[in-house]
């Protein structure tokens, strides 16, 4: 059994450890906080830019597709062009730089490999974030970095990922290291505090089916809404006139081009953003079962000084009367 001293020492270990996972908890709920409100914020943009690409998809001939010079849509409906097998593609990967956030950025890079073994897929991993990184890096990945993200990523950290995806999908035909054919997008999904769900979203080349399961304002019967973290579901829309009439100058060709960049851009923002959420969620939550758990070996610890004192107690008054029986 350990001394008295040493069980002092540990305690006093632990109750230090204690009172910095108690701060850190308390500075977590405070972020958890602004980073509910920060996605809150994106959350109408990002719809908004949904229904923009939805609507300019809607009015493309997915038989003209073929004259296009770079195809950013891929028709899955029956009677559209299928699109050739996927050789390699680019996964965007958002974790934290931070740690102490319990299974949060092991969760993502795991569901990540699942993904690319089940579908057969030559990753190349774009990690936003340095847990991510440093999670492939020491398994071999193909790995492509950007300058190092802040703990809160701006709209022009998105921006620039958004626009070095656009030009590595632009580049899939050429005889290029770094050439993709899919763009997926690889981040951390907010229900509650207590249920974070890592998700995996194709982003490149653009599903029209898929769209509209998002915007979700005319679905099939066989549907359901698809639920991205960054808004509530949409309300259906009448149809009308307008949106049937519309003309694209210079050419739609042209107007895809540049609805495609922003629509990147805006959905890794979003997601961002929600993976900021769940990170502070999952740090929080960290923090406070850490805070526990000393609590509880603390009270272990207090227990065994305390039977550790009686049982010296114990021996010295047992030698005492020992002693004085013994000059009797």
């Amino acid at each position: 059994m350990p001394s008295m001293k040493a069980i002092k020492r540990r305690r006093m270990t632990v109750k230090n450890i204690s009172q910095i996972t108690k701060a850190m908890n308390l500075v977590a709920t405070s972020k958890l906080q602004r980073a509910r409100a920060a996605l809150a914020a994106v959350g109408k943009p990002v719809q908004a830019t949904f229904d923009v690409v939805y609507n300019t998809v809607n009015d493309i001939d997915p038989y003209a597709m073929e004259s296009f010079e770079r195809p950013f849509i891929a028709f899955s409906e029956e009677n559209k062009i299928a699109e050739p097998p996927a050789r390699n593609a680019a996964y965007v990967l958002i974790t934290s730089n931070r740690g102490l956030c319990g299974g949060y950025n092991t969760a993502v890079c795991k569901e990540l490999m699942k993904h690319a073994k089940a579908n057969h897929i030559n990753p190349i991993i774009i990690p936003l974030g340095s847990k991510g990184r440093d999670y492939f890096k020491r398994r071999g990945a193909n790995l492509r970095e950007f300058s190092a993200f802040e703990d809160d990523p701006t709209f022009a950290d998105a921006k620039n990922v958004a626009d070095q995806l656009v030009k590595m999908y632009e580049t899939r035909n050429d005889n290029k290291a770094w050439m993709i054919d899919e763009v997926y997008l690889v981040y951390t999904q907010f229900h509650t505090v207590l249920n974070l769900e890592p998700i995996i979203r194709k982003v490149l080349p653009i599903d029209p089916a898929y769209l509209r399961r998002v915007v979700g304002t005319d679905l099939h019967e066989d549907e359901t809404w698809e639920d991205l973290g960054f808004f509530s579901r949409p309300t259906a829309k009448p149809s009308s006139e307008l949106n049937l009439n519309i003309e694209y100058e210079p050419g739609i060709d042209e107007v895809l081009r540049a609805v495609v960049p922003w629509y990147l851009c805006m959905f890794i923002h979003a997601a961002l953003a929600s993976s900021a959420l769940c990170e502070q969620a999952a740090r929080m939550t960290s923090m406070d079962s850490a805070t526990k758990n000393a609590g509880d070996i603390i009270e272990n610890l207090t227990l065994m000084f305390n039977r550790q004192r009686q049982s010296i107690i114990t021996q010295e008054i047992t030698e005492i009367v020992s002693g004085a029986n013994a000059l009797k």
